[in-house]
């Protein structure tokens, strides 16, 4: 079936978009929005329910669909002024409005409807009845099921339950927007299902059971918490249970000042947000990893490369890449899985792994893509950034960055990535605060996170610090850790520093201090500061 309208023509079968017959970019969501709209044109397409068929009932924010629409308006030469194609509906929803035609090879009926609709002579009626041609459509199936092939992964699906008042002295507004705002902050985690607002507060009552819940709204894992109030204090307990089994998997409790009510609100559902979205992510390694080969999808293959990026082991990266490879095949359409591979190219120039020809170009080439599949993911964005930073392109790094940041302001990985990089280039003043603010969104973070410290107390020649961040580090197969050991045991003048620099060279045989110091964009006063420590070490030249 091939739909009709202006110069425009769309099919559903090879997911394509054409003007006057040539190919018109577009983003698979803004596709799925303007197809749903075209299935539907006979009624107006109310805001949950295009939520509901492009998202699969996920949460999704306002500025979210409005980019959508605003998106599939640009795609078919539409505008919000003119609203020729789609019309937006004052608090109602929307509706496609042009003229449509309709015609179908495999389909007699779909022939005739195109001539129904059409007329004898040819030209379109535009008070024809959409009806027949609205029932051949409906015969199809949707557009979700056929072209974004991520709904086969088996992604976690979370439902966030309304948060109970636990004690006086608290209102229903507030606990109602804590959580609309928890599940607002988690639907920035592009690997996680989130059940709309809409629907989790149909529970609010806890009338049935927890079990008997997840299963009407399709969830893996329910969210419960409640909110009490002690004197000046706001203490907020949340617990993340497995539906299947009921049990809890992990809880935590917050307890903050009360102070300025809308800031403990926000800095309590970031926290919340931040961890369920790492436990999350834990969660659902633990059980692909129960997996054998054979039946890993497409997620799966990503979650077991995530392992590379906590410990940055050589061994570790091949078999990474050869997931992430794997999981774009089983999915060309998913955007983490070439992000996280931009990343996984990008350690070849980065630490010298398994290298092949040409790392930063591949890597570059799967940032670009990622960030055309999914325009609004933060990690594809960010790694997007790193590989600018690695081209030495620090503008582009810059913007990409900022927007990464903008995309998902709590994900810890996120922030520590950009405050890394920010402080190797010595820009600790937004460098430092990034990772201190990652840091306390996770608690249980990597080593690497303390990098951008051992930057800044080398810089602040507080070198007793600096040490005691590589020991928090705790890589010691990795080349940057023993460089600046070594050249802080110098400064110190130990008599461990040549022990220190002589395991740099072990770990990278051949490399210059100067050279990986250049690569990573570390300014020339802190290259010449970090050489004069491994001169001191024992270093010639």
């Amino acid at each position: 079936m091939i739909y009709r309208f202006g110069a425009f023509a769309i099919d559903p079968s090879i997911f394509e978009l054409r003007q006057h017959g040539k190919p018109v970019p577009i983003e698979p969501q803004v596709f799925n929005v303007l197809l749903h709209l075209i299935q539907n044109r006979d009624h107006v397409v109310s805001r949950d329910e295009l939520i509901a068929a492009v998202w699969d009932g996920r949460a999704v924010s306002d500025t979210t669909l409005s980019s959508r629409i605003f998106a599939a308006r640009r795609a078919v030469g539409d505008s919000g002024e003119a609203q020729q194609v789609i019309r937006t509906i004052s608090r109602r929803g929307f509706r496609f409005v042009a003229e449509l035609n309709c015609d179908g090879e495999d389909s007699e009926d779909a022939g005739a409807t195109s001539q129904t609709e059409a007329g004898q002579s040819g030209a379109a009626d535009p008070h024809a009845d959409p009806g027949p041609a609205r029932v051949l459509i409906a015969d199809m199936p949707p557009p979700a099921a056929a072209t974004d092939t991520r709904q086969a992964a088996v992604m976690p699906v979370l439902a966030v339950l309304p948060f109970k008042i636990a004690s006086a002295g608290l209102d229903e507004y507030f606990c109602d927007g804590l959580t609309e705002d928890i599940i607002s902050n988690l639907t920035h985690f592009r690997e996680l299902r989130v059940i709309a607002s809409g629907s989790s507060f149909h529970f609010k009552s806890r009338d049935v059971p927890l079990p008997e819940i997840a299963a009407r709204l399709g969830a893996d894992y329910i969210v419960d918490g409640s909110v009490r109030r002690e004197g000046d204090r706001l203490r907020v307990a949340v617990e993340l249970i497995e539906a299947a089994t009921g049990v809890s998997i992990w809880a935590d409790r917050y307890d903050r000042p009360m102070g300025d009510i809308f800031a403990v609100q926000d800095a309590v559902t970031q926290m919340i947000a931040a961890s369920l979205g790492v436990r999350m992510q834990d969660t659902a390694l633990t059980r692909a990893l129960r997996k054998s080969p054979a039946e890993l999808d497409a997620y799966d293959c990503l979650l077991h490369a995530r392992r590379y990026t906590a410990t940055l082991d050589e061994a570790m990266h091949a078999e990474a890449r050869d997931l992430l490879e794997k999981a774009i095949a089983l999915d060309p359409n998913y955007a983490e899985a070439h992000a996280l591979l931009a990343n996984v190219y990008l350690a070849e120039h980065r630490f010298a792994a398994n290298p092949r020809p040409e790392p930063i170009e591949r890597a570059l080439e799967m940032a670009l893509k990622a960030v055309q599949l999914d325009p609004h993911s933060a990690y594809a964005h960010c790694w997007l950034a790193i590989v600018h930073y690695f081209r030495k392109d620090i503008g582009k790094f810059e913007a990409e960055a900022a927007r990464a940041l903008d995309l998902n302001p709590t994900d810890p990985e996120i922030l520590a990535e950009v405050g890394h990089y920010l402080s190797f280039m010595g820009a600790f003043d937004r460098g430092v605060p990034l990772s201190r603010r990652a840091q306390a969104l996770n608690p249980l973070h990597p080593g690497w996170y303390h990098f951008s410290f051992a930057r800044l107390h080398y810089r602040e020649r507080d070198y007793e610090e600096t040490l005691i961040d590589v020991q928090r580090i705790s890589m010691p197969d990795f080349f940057w850790t023993h460089l600046i050991s070594a050249a802080a045991l110098g400064q110190l003048g130990r008599a461990e520093a040549p022990d220190a620099l002589a395991r740099m060279h072990e770990v990278r045989p051949g490399v210059s201090a100067a050279a990986e110091m250049d690569k990573w964009n570390v300014p020339a006063e802190d290259q010449a500061h970090i050489l004069e420590g491994l001169r001191r070490a024992g270093l010639e030249g």
